[in-house]
Parts: structure tokens; C-alpha cells; sequence
């Protein structure tokens, strides 16, 4: 493992020439079909319309689930109804077989649960680490992650681990990080995780390489951190992954250029910052994920197939498909599809998707 001090712009994200080209054919290896498509299910996290159980569009998501062609789902904002629609559509993904329902719960903007469902209301990371200690934050969030729990829930798509900066527009000013100095970050981050692995959910930090310092929102298009990016946005990651405290690492939709490249590529398609970055430099043996492949920084850069695709043979090992830009209840079959067509033409090492697979089935805690 690199020692995150000799980590620089030049060493820790180096890219190849040409990256924005299209990938090398692999020699594929043919399995079972049958396996295949279960095994690329597992990597699908994907969103659904409605707030209630008996939806149709929830009902056929919860079949995609039951066959195998989803293996988590993922709630945003248009999702949530009353605490007794929560407990009905969690009970239903859970008799469907779901390995992970996950939710955005920082605290402060991003919490979609609130008090009128019967959840205690966070504070902003930042307002959390100014105010509170260490473990006084341990004990904060441990209150959310039991809430969290018991209402079905599995993974908590948090914590942030970007550094503040006050004129970044979607971390800095919605005050998602908890401070600008990496060791201030890893520690709060790190009384996150450990309270929710205590009621035996799985964590996200995010986002990679670190959306701190960039001066735009990938909710809406490109940002691109080619200079605005620097090494110290490692560091809480190298922190937490060296702690064993990293669950799950969230890529940001950002593009990055390393040493002296002229050109860069969207993280997400970046097979050189998931292997030669994250799992080699930094040692991370964890899940890798995508943010939201709906996301403008995406769709401006690839259409829905392309993008998903690229993504798992970059090497992510879930990728969460909100499912809202053209929300379609048969989009986990329909991604399934475009994935093993990949595989059979050699755009995707089909033993990876297995090796992604695995991973997501053992990160289940409960």
C-alpha cells in the first residue's frame, strides 16, 4: 500500500493516453447464461416511482428483485411517503429477497427521512464536527443508523468525506463536509461508520477522488477538477481504508486528469483510478460504486447503455441507477442485457462481474 504522504497529482491518478478512446476487445470466457445474468443483477442498484407498496411500478421492481436482476434498490426523495408506507415498501423488497436498501441519511440538506416519519433530524457534517466531539458524534449518529435499522434499511449512502471549501456549490454550501483538514474529516467520518456498523448497516464514503475543491455540481453537467483537484483530497480516503473502516467507496462523476496528460476521462469510466488508484495505491478491497448514473455529469458524457457498461468495465462494483432521467420498471432487465451483451463481445472481463458479484453478496451484514 502507497503511503498516502508520497501520494501527488502526478503518482496518484495516473491515466493512460488515449483514455477517452474506446477500450481494448477482451477475450471472453462463456458461462452459463443463467449465471451470468444473476451475477450482473447483483451489481444493479436501482430506484423505483411510488411511495407505497401496492404501486405497480414498485411491485414489478420487487419481481426484478425476486428473479435476480436487482439486488438492491436505492430511495430518493420522491420516495417517501408516510412511516407506515417506509415499513411497507421495506417489508416488500425484503420478502423479495433485496440485499441492500439504501438511502441518502448525512443529515442537514441531505436527509430524506425526517421527523414526520419518526426520524431524528441530523445536523450538517459541518455544523456536527464544530459542535460536537468525536464521540458525541459517534453517539448522534448511532441514533440515526438504529432508526435507520429497524425501519428495514440496510446501507446508509454516506458519510462525505470531501474537504470543505465555502464556494464549492454543492459540498461546501450545503456544508456536507466536515471540515477543510483531512484528519478532521477521517475522524468524524469514522464515528459515522462505526455507529452504523454497530446496528449492522454498510456506509459509502464519498465522493472519489474527492469533489471538494471543484467549482461545479455534477447533478447538473460536467465539473471538471483537472486543476482544480489536489493529493490532500486522498488522504481522508487513504485514512479510513487504512483504519478498515471503509465499507464501500462512491466515485464522484468528475473528470480528472493526471500528470501531465492533455486530455482526462469521467471517474466513473476510469478503470485506472478504480485498479491503479483505489486498489492498488491505497490497498481497497471493499465495494466500489458509482454515484448516480442518471446524473447530468453522466448523460452529457454517454447515453444510458454506454454509461453503464463503461462503468463496470472500468471495474465498479455496483452501479446505482437511480431510474429517473426515463424511469422504466423493466430498466434491471433491460441493463442486464446490455451488460452480458458486453461480456459476449469482449468489452467486459466476465470474471470480474462474478468477482463484483461476490462482493456484494458477502457486504451484506444481516
Amino acid at each position: 500500500m502507497s503511503d498516502p504522504k508520497s501520494l501527488t497529482r502526478r503518482s496518484a491518478l495516473k491515466l493512460t493516453a488515449g483514455a477517452l478512446a474506446a477500450p481494448a476487445l477482451i477475450a471472453p470466457t462463456i458461462a452459463n447464461a443463467a449465471e451470468l445474468e444473476a451475477a450482473i443483477g447483483q451489481l444493479i442498484m436501482i430506484g423505483f416511482t411510488g411511495t407505497s407498496a401496492g404501486g405497480k411500478f414498485v411491485k414489478t421492481i420487487a419481481s426484478h428483485v425476486a428473479k435476480g436482476r436487482a439486488a438492491s434498490v436505492v430511495y430518493l426523495g420522491r420516495n417517501i411517503g408516510s412511516s407506515r408506507d417506509v415499513a411497507g415498501l421495506n417489508k416488500l423488497f425484503h420478502d423479495s429477497g433485496v440485499t441492500h436498501i439504501a438511502i441518502d441519511h448525512e443529515g442537514g440538506v441531505v436527509q430524506r427521512l425526517r421527523e414526520k416519519q419518526g426520524f431524528t433530524r441530523l445536523p450538517s457534517a459541518r455544523q456536527v464536527a464544530q459542535k460536537r466531539s468525536v464521540a458525541s458524534a459517534e453517539k448522534l449518529y448511532a441514533v440515526a443508523a438504529k432508526e435507520l435499522s429497524r425501519a428495514g434499511f440496510t446501507f446508509n449512502l454516506g458519510p462525505v468525506v470531501d474537504l470543505h471549501r465555502d464556494y464549492n456549490p454543492v459540498i461546501g454550501k450545503n456544508n456536507r463536509a466536515y471540515a477543510a483538514d483531512s484528519k478532521t474529516v477521517a475522524a468524524y467520518a469514522g464515528a459515522f461508520i462505526r455507529a452504523h456498523r454497530r446496528y449492522g448497516m454498510i456506509t459509502s464514503i464519498k465522493h472519489f477522488p474527492g469533489h471538494g475543491l471543484s467549482r461545479s455540481d455534477s447533478h447538473h453537467g460536467f465539473v471538471d477538477i483537472r486543476e482544480t483537484w489536489d493529493p490532500e483530497e486522498l488522504k481522508p480516503f487513504s485514512l479510513l481504508i487504512r483504519q478498515g473502516l471503509a465499507d464501500v467507496v462512491m466515485s464522484g462523476h468528475l473528470y480528472v486528469r493526471i500528470a501531465n496528460q492533455e486530455d482526462g476521462e469521467l471517474t466513473t469510466f476510469s478503470r485506472a483510478l478504480v485498479q491503479d488508484v483505489l486498489r492498488k495505491g491505497l490497498g481497497f478491497g471493499g465495494l466500489t460504486m458509482t454515484d448516480d448514473l442518471d446524473m447530468g455529469a453522466v448523460r452529457k458524457m454517454a447515453p444510458p447503455k454506454e454509461a453503464a457498461i463503461r462503468a463496470v468495465a472500468a471495474g465498479y462494483d455496483m452501479l446505482l441507477m437511480s431510474n429517473t432521467a426515463m424511469a422504466n420498471d423493466d430498466m434491471p432487465a433491460i441493463a442486464i442485457n446490455w451488460i452480458k451483451s458486453a461480456v459476449r463481445e469482449g468489452r467486459i472481463r466476465e470474471s470480474e462481474v462474478f468477482r463484483s458479484a461476490d462482493r456484494v453478496r458477502a457486504s451484506r451484514r444481516t
